[in-house]
């Protein structure tokens, strides 16, 4: 899947008008949407699937913090017994722990994803009239 870098790089190319040929970023607008829509349908996705997983960590962190992990769950993920917690500290654990920050930090990367695509779809919906306006200025300074 596409990185925010990525994405970035693609729009700067993408961005890019030849103002001697303004036919052609017209026939280009299509393209373009249809190629950043397809980006964010599957960032949107990605979304979807990182907020479960971070959900599903997030419970078995619970789990492994208020002491409720079985002893084959934690050879399976390779943790040690933690020793017992209040329950008021529970959520500082849960908030400062890496496996669940991996999960959240992944879902805050597709979700600026999807933004960055939005304005850019929103940006190329707004071509089409500033192409018209820049055809119809270059009509009036040559006198047609």
């Amino acid at each position: 899947m596409s990185k925010l870098d990525d994405v970035l790089k693609m729009w700067t190319q993408d961005s890019i008008i030849d103002h001697t040929e303004p036919s052609k970023a017209l026939i280009q607008i299509p393209k373009l949407h249809s190629k950043y829509l397809t980006i964010l349908s599957n960032h949107r996705l990605l979304i979807k699937d990182a907020e479960f997983k971070y959900y599903r960590m997030k419970k078995l962190k619970w789990e492994y913090y208020t002491g409720k992990l079985d002893e084959d769950d934690l050879k399976k993920y390779g943790w040690e017994s933690f020793p017992y917690t209040l329950k008021s500290d529970i959520n500082t654990y849960l908030d400062a722990d890496e496996d669940i920050n991996k999960h959240l930090a992944n879902k805050k990367m597709h979700e600026e994803i999807v933004d960055v695509c939005n304005a850019i779809i929103k940006e190329l919906n707004s071509r089409t009239w500033q192409l018209r306006s820049f055809i119809d200025y270059e009509k009036f300074i040559q006198g047609i």
